[in-house]
């Protein structure tokens, strides 16, 4: 009897959060046809750069997290510049779990390469004081289910990082 109204609980709770997720997915589509954004910006007047991270189309925002059901995890970076000085080339780290396998990468003078622990990108362009590079649009696949957080680590003057990061699922289940 306790064996059976544990899994009555379970698979209540099932649907109550596919319930919530299939919402999320309505209310998102009712942002744009083309594109549930979810945006998560640090602050501007840091003394080592910016950063946004804006969820792409295979991004539903279900408020502090995004989920993302087996299909692509879409996601673009805008990295700029230190306020006070001109930046002789941008590097990036992106850091996600094992689970997750950089496809494409896109973005004028980017270049990225997978390594242990995520992926590591440069643009080699020199920008102006606050000036932001090319933004950069990054696909990868889950292996596996998985929630953690995706972080963008931008090197800032000397060894300073600025960093964005949003909570995320990524489900593949059917």
């Amino acid at each position: 009897m306790l064996k059976s109204r544990v899994v009555a609980g379970l698979v209540g709770a099932g649907a109550i959060a596919a319930f919530l997720v299939s919402s999320a997915t309505v209310a998102a589509g009712a942002q744009s046809a083309e594109r549930a954004v979810a945006k998560i910006t640090t602050p501007a007047t840091t003394d080592q750069g910016s950063l946004e991270l804006v969820g792409g189309r295979s991004v539903v925002d279900l408020g502090e997290r995004w989920y993302i059901h087996s299909v692509p995890l879409e996601f673009s970076v805008t990295a700029g510049s230190a306020i006070g000085e001109e930046e002789d080339g941008g590097t990036l780290f992106v850091s996600w779990p094992p689970e997750m396998v950089l496809d494409t990468f896109t973005g004028k003078g980017w270049e990225c390469v997978a390594v242990d622990g995520g992926v590591e990108c440069i643009n080699w362009a020199v920008v102006g004081p606050g000036q932001s590079w090319p933004t950069l649009t990054i696909s990868a696949t889950g292996t596996r289910t998985v929630t953690d957080t995706l972080d963008i680590y931008l090197q800032g003057v000397g060894n300073a990082e600025t960093h964005v990061g949003v909570p995320f699922t990524y489900d593949t289940s059917t």
